[in-house]
């Protein structure tokens, strides 16, 4: 259910940033013509909503196989082994093979390359000049190839270069095979409206119930921002007229270690968010409130990415349930040697960054929360070992959710290897970030995450940070319809005067999203403790 956006557009502008007026801007001959600036006593949109572009798709049955020795390549061909063909290529970090395969209809297809890597590799996929997925090869000591697929690629027919670059690592690559394959099936996006958490508040099942009843249908507008600040959403609402739905800002200074060097940035952040999620004086819905969690390590050097901490998760890592321990009964374990002041400095953090969420319950304002993402990287302190990211989240979850009683929380855990899945039972969404500089809707990640996660009922999947948006056209095409997308923040976005820097997202992109039918901004948002009891 979305309401008629009838809503000026310069007032939303205004109230975020105090602008007068949208700048004049060329847009292409294929969006809507060249607009003129609007005042704020502007009260319709001069902007028709765009609807998303059709695209032919004829089913056919086919396949074809390519040997990698036959495309243009910068690697070196090899005849040791078995392999199919004349030989094989093996192709170092930053070498690319380049094919053409000639398909006969325009359709989705899977595209399938036989490979092998003794260390492990990562292998991006082009066409037409946009990444749409990546094999990840790992490393084995076995010289035999696998097969690794990226599926439901949009091709059109005749002529179409496929591009495979080796982004980490290196890589043996046999053959490739191009086939038929059907988009994602629609049956992932029947998900729940009901929240993981033991009780759930109103307003946030009202919109845990917006997010399932949009899934499939309907993109939200999201957008990261620097914490303490407005400044990219200001920037978007300058050049759009209309405002993301989402605000997504970060926790990073609310714990004991950063809070007191940070304290400025930090209260301003949670300022900000509240204003965010409040209903308008004038009767506006309030918009969606979410929060990154980058962690600052609670001991030593105070630091998150891997390389810079050295705090240890393993060190804290314990087997007694703490989650609804107090101070004293943690500091008793210590005494007692059955956990370590690493442990306890995980729970003082955590109650910190619940304290804050709870100046959100207060208000009945519901919090999309992703703590520790990228645990399937090797980028933070969190990473790098399935069972502790495991037990880390699932102490976070349970010590938010039952010791302190958090009931506005919408859990989303970001990662994409089932090794670090926390079960179905502790998250509620699961996030994607996508920094690719491709409007790809990146189908074949999506629809491996619908098929491969989940042993229950299927979870809503989002674009949780990216650096260039997904295209709505691309995402209906392919349907590969995110739950919502959010830009990372930054020079990802704006530049150093907090203007758009188009840097990855032109202005015509990002007017052709915020004004599509497919997307959902801020005007748009329902009464969430409305919405909870609407059919």
């Amino acid at each position: 259910m979305r309401k008629i956006r009838s809503i000026a557009i310069i007032a939303a502008a205004a109230l975020l940033c105090g602008c007068t007026a949208i700048p004049n801007r060329n847009i292409s001959a294929d969006t809507q013509g060249t607009h003129e600036a609007v005042s704020e006593e502007t009260t319709e949109s001069p902007y028709e909503e765009l609807r998303t572009k059709t695209y032919p798709v004829e089913k056919e049955e086919y396949s074809f196989k390519l040997n990698a020795e036959g495309g243009s390549f910068t690697g070196n061909v090899r005849t040791d082994g078995e392999f199919d063909g004349k030989g094989y290529i093996v192709l170092d970090e930053g070498m690319k093979l380049q094919h053409i395969a000639d398909v006969p209809t325009s359709q989705h297809y899977r595209i399938s390359v036989a490979a092998h890597s003794y260390k492990g590799a990562v292998i991006r996929l082009k066409t037409t000049n946009e990444t749409v997925g990546s094999y990840y090869i790992p490393g084995s000591a076995s010289t035999e190839f696998s097969m690794f697929a990226v599926d439901s690629v949009y091709l059109a027919a005749g002529p179409a270069v496929l591009a495979f670059e080796v982004i980490e690592g290196s890589a043996a690559l046999d053959y490739v095979i191009v086939e038929n394959s059907e988009p994602v099936e629609s049956s992932c996006y029947y998900v729940s409206s009901s929240c993981v958490g033991s009780e759930t508040a109103v307003s946030t099942l009202g919109l845990k119930k917006f997010f399932a009843d949009n899934y499939g249908k309907n993109t939200i507008t999201g957008q990261c921002v620097t914490p303490g600040s407005n400044a990219e959403i200001e920037a978007i609402t300058r050049e759009t007229g209309r405002s993301p739905a989402i605000r997504t800002g970060d926790l990073m200074f609310s714990t004991p270690s950063m809070y007191e060097k940070n304290q400025e940035f930090a209260d301003e952040e949670i300022r900000l968010a509240l204003e965010w999620g409040r209903p308008s004086a004038s009767g506006g819905s309030g918009g969606i409130v979410s929060f990154n969690w980058h962690w600052y390590a609670p001991t030593g050097h105070s630091a998150y990415y891997a390389d810079t901490s050295d705090f240890i998760l393993s060190e804290a890592v314990c087997d007694r349930d703490i989650c609804m321990s107090d101070a004293e009964e943690l500091e008793a374990l210590r005494d007692s040697g059955l956990i370590s002041d690493a442990t306890i400095a995980l729970v003082q953090d955590i109650d910190a960054v619940a304290e804050v969420l709870k100046q959100f319950r207060s208000e009945s304002i519901p919090v999309v929360f992703q703590p520790i993402p990228d645990g399937d990287s090797s980028m933070y302190w969190w990473c790098g070992s399935p069972k502790n990211y495991q037990w880390l989240w699932r102490l976070i979850f349970e010590r938010m959710d039952k010791y302190h009683s958090l009931n506005n929380i919408i859990w989303v855990w970001n990662s994409s290897d089932p090794d670090y899945y926390p079960g179905d039972k502790y998250c509620d969404i699961v996030g994607q970030s996508f920094y690719e500089n491709s409007a790809s809707s990146f189908a074949g990640r999506f629809s491996a995450l619908a098929k491969g996660l989940s042993t229950d009922v299927p979870k809503a999947l989002a674009v949780t940070s990216c650096d260039k948006l997904p295209s709505p056209d691309y995402m209906y095409r392919d349907n590969a319809v995110w739950l919502w997308f959010s830009i990372a923040s930054g020079n990802t976005i704006i530049d150093n005067h907090g203007e758009l820097s188009e840097k990855y997202n032109s202005w015509t992109s990002l007017h052709d999203a915020y004004n599509s039918s497919a997307c959902i901004t801020l005007d748009e948002l329902p009464d969430l403790h409305e919405y909870a009891f609407s059919d």
